[in-house]
């Protein structure tokens, strides 16, 4: 579901699939998050979340720490959310969100990532060096850099070969 709320955006391209409260209403409901009625208000929210959520994936893939503004409206996001651990009968503790409508469902996707973060899966999520496009690393050393080897790591292959044959002709 994370890589899917960051993936509603192609930055690359300009295409946006989240662009109005009923289309952001429609992707919740078939996830089964219920955001009640969606405004511009909580479209907005959502597209700070999910703006916040991407150098979050961008640290998963290199050395570059998470912006300060980034972790800030992740933390708002879990405020808004009202996050709270609750316990089970078998002694177990997950967290859930009790806010109600788009907070909730905002924080209900990041009790996932917090999720993710404890067992050790939210290292695997990554965003593309290149186009910024969330994936899943299957790699078994989990090195992998590009959401794609045959496009964005062409790509800078390419680049790269093109600057050291420049460099030697120039």
């Amino acid at each position: 579901m994370v890589q899917e709320l960051v993936n509603s955006v192609d930055k690359e391209h300009g295409r946006e699939w989240l662009g109005s409260p009923a289309e952001l209403e429609a992707w919740f409901k078939a996830r089964r998050l219920d955001p009640g009625r969606v405004t511009a208000a909580g479209l907005a929210r959502v597209h700070a979340f999910r703006d916040a959520l991407r150098p979050l994936l961008i640290a998963n893939n290199g050395p570059d720490p998470v912006p300060e503004p980034a972790l800030r409206e992740l933390a708002g996001a879990a405020r808004r959310g009202r996050l709270t651990l609750v316990f089970d009968s078998a002694g177990s503790g997950r967290l859930v969100a009790e806010a109600a409508s788009v907070d909730r469902a905002i924080g209900t996707i990041l009790a996932s990532v917090y999720d993710a973060m404890a067992d050790g899966s939210w290292q695997r999520l990554k965003a593309c060096r290149n186009c910024r496009w969330a994936f899943y690393d299957y790699s078994r050393n989990r090195s992998a850099a590009w959401c794609s080897m045959s496009i964005c790591g062409n790509r800078l292959k390419t680049r790269a070969y093109r600057r050291r044959i420049g460099a030697r002709h120039g």
